[in-house]
């Protein structure tokens, strides 16, 4: 598969699994915990202060499944990039050979930025899932930016996530993987001079 194959695929499966995650994430509140503060408070608020802890509780065990998923993401892509589980290439590359110079397709640049957007993807997938109101479990509604006219939640779980230490050491690690993948194309093409 070549590379822009590849990442239709990847792009297409990220946003098909991450919208099916929105809405069961979106259920949480709108649904289950409004439903509880019914059948515990009386009240159909999602905002009691009687819950407020509870809706705490829902957030940290959110951010953490969310956090886990994209370090499970991360691990697997970081396997990949290591090349420690599949026995046939993942991506296609073709190189050609004239006079002294090597070209290839997709060129190196090319495919160090269709492997940093794949990263950047799963890193960036966190900010699909809006955080809550404090003492809420209302999500902040999607606004339009002003400057460039795109839809966008103003609080989501990327920050955090982003800051995560667990998630920067996979990420340099990743990082490494890729620079790794970079030196074998240029020491094959070594092999062809």
């Amino acid at each position: 598969m070549d590379v822009i194959a590849f990442s239709e695929y990847f792009d297409s499966h990220c946003k098909m699994v991450l919208s099916e995650l929105v809405v069961n994430y979106q259920n949480i509140g709108d649904i289950y915990l409004k439903n509880i503060e019914e059948a515990t408070v009386k009240t159909n608020t999602r905002c009691s202060p009687l819950l407020e802890r509870y809706y705490k509780y829902w957030e940290t065990k959110i951010f953490n499944a969310i956090s886990s998923m994209i370090l499970r993401a991360m691990a697997a892509i970081k396997t990949i990039f290591s090349g420690t589980i599949q026995k046939r290439p993942l991506i296609k590359i073709s190189g050609e050979f004239h006079s002294s110079e090597i070209t290839y397709h997709p060129s190196k640049e090319e495919l160090a930025n269709q492997l940093e957007k794949f990263i950047r993807s799963i890193l960036e997938s966190a900010k699909v899932f809006g955080r809550w109101w404090k003492g809420h479990c209302r999500i902040f509604e999607e606004k339009l930016h002003p400057e460039t006219a795109e839809v966008y939640i103003p609080f989501t779980f990327f920050d955090d996530v982003n800051e995560s230490p667990v998630i920067t050491d996979i990420s340099a690690r990743i990082v490494q993987a890729k620079e790794d993948i970079l030196k074998k194309i240029n020491s094959s093409g070594l092999n062809w001079k």
